[in-house]
């Protein structure tokens, strides 16, 4: 279980610490210390990617969907690398950028927090042809809430759907998504809806 192991990276880092003493703390001592702290951080880091990656999938997906969930707040570097779980954080918010989404930079400075702007991208540019190239993921389910994410609140058609899976049983991924805990709406939900299309009508799983 990852969760598990994430907890023991985290004790054995602080177990390094503890064993560490505290008066008297020579040079060579601290480095051998940081040494063995940074490698559980490590650890500890690889082990928030596999949670994340079982839960939600990949570290691009999990940061728009916490911006997504925190438009117009202040978010940290060290908030963002943890959701992302991956050193290469601010690479997929660059990534965010260039899809359509206005995420500011709020300072010069490289610990300068991040803002999403706007809490949705629009109509046209959620359904355009750039954001369903862009979608990335392994396997049909990952691609999927990755577009619906992009696009919601817009609903996307059985086309778009196909080819962002990739495969012609993408309605069985949404089936599994909405067995995951995603409120992923059709026309029987809403008959705003069009017959056919899907709808991510709310960011929680």
């Amino acid at each position: 279980m990852e969760l598990a192991k994430l907890e023991q990276s985290l004790k054995d880092a602080l177990a390094v610490v503890q064993a560490t003493p505290r008066g008297n703390l020579k040079p060579q001592d601290w480095l051998e210390t940081a040494a063995r702290v940074g490698t559980h951080l490590a650890e500890s880091r690889d082990a928030l990617a596999e949670v994340r990656q079982d839960v939600l999938g990949g570290a691009r997906t999990a940061l728009l969907l916490y911006f997504r969930s925190h438009p117009g707040e202040s978010l940290s570097p060290h908030q963002l690398e943890g959701v992302a779980a991956i050193r290469a954080w601010a690479r997929r918010i660059r990534e965010l950028r260039e899809v359509g989404w206005d995420i500011d930079t709020l300072g010069a400075g490289a610990g300068s927090p991040y803002r999403l702007a706007v809490d949705h991208l629009d109509e046209a540019v959620a359904s355009s042809e750039e954001t369903l190239e862009s979608i990335g993921g392994s396997s049909p389910v990952e691609r999927l809430i990755e577009y619906l994410l992009h696009i919601s609140p817009w609903p996307a058609s059985p086309q778009q759907l196909e080819r962002v899976a990739k495969s012609p049983t993408w309605r069985q991924d949404i089936r599994e998504l909405i067995d995951q805990g995603w409120l992923i709406q059709s026309h029987d939900d809403d008959p705003e809806i069009p017959p056919g299309h899907y709808r991510l009508a709310n960011l929680e799983a």
